[in-house]
């Protein structure tokens, strides 16, 4: 694997070539990509923090070694800006995705609210409820019945 600086080299030539509003710039002192005058790409150390927002977000602070990042304030520990995550150089392979994902994610903001808060993990599943049996069916019709659930059947005309 070369190192994370080339990694980064080749990731700025093909989102430059794959959209003329990237540009190379200087973010507090370091490497990074701009979106419209917008940073969405930092290459720090030996690693590259992204923003992002959504699904993205989840899935990059959940890769193994992965931090919040607040690009002002790059040495202090996590969490960071919100929607600022670092990944390790480890992950190169995932960075071409978070790259595109966070070009998205900007172009998503310039229309819409964008929450760049990690989203709130889902809700627990229902507990299921035990199978039915024969009897538990049984048991079950016969408290409908009890309850004084009535019905009739309606004359029709036809």
């Amino acid at each position: 694997m070369a190192n994370a600086r080339t990694q980064f080299d080749y990731l700025a030539s093909y989102l430059q070539r794959r959209d003329e509003r990237v540009r190379l710039g200087r973010i507090a002192m370091h490497h990074g990509l701009l979106f419209e005058h917008h940073p969405f790409v930092i290459l720090y150390r030996n690693s590259v923090a992204f923003r992002v927002a959504g699904r993205a977000l989840t899935q990059a602070l959940a890769l193994p070694g992965s931090t919040g990042f607040d690009p002002l304030k790059p040495d202090e520990p996590p969490p960071g800006k919100p929607g600022w995550v670092l990944v390790p150089a480890a992950h190169w392979a995932a960075w071409n995705r978070l790259a595109i994902d966070s070009m998205h994610c900007l172009q998503r903001a310039q229309d819409h609210h964008v929450s760049w808060q990690v989203p709130p993990p889902p809700p627990e599943p229902a507990p299921t409820p035990p199978p039915s049996t024969p009897k538990s069916l049984a048991e079950r019709v016969a408290a409908i019945m009890k309850s004084g659930f009535s019905f009739g059947l309606a004359k029709s005309d036809h």
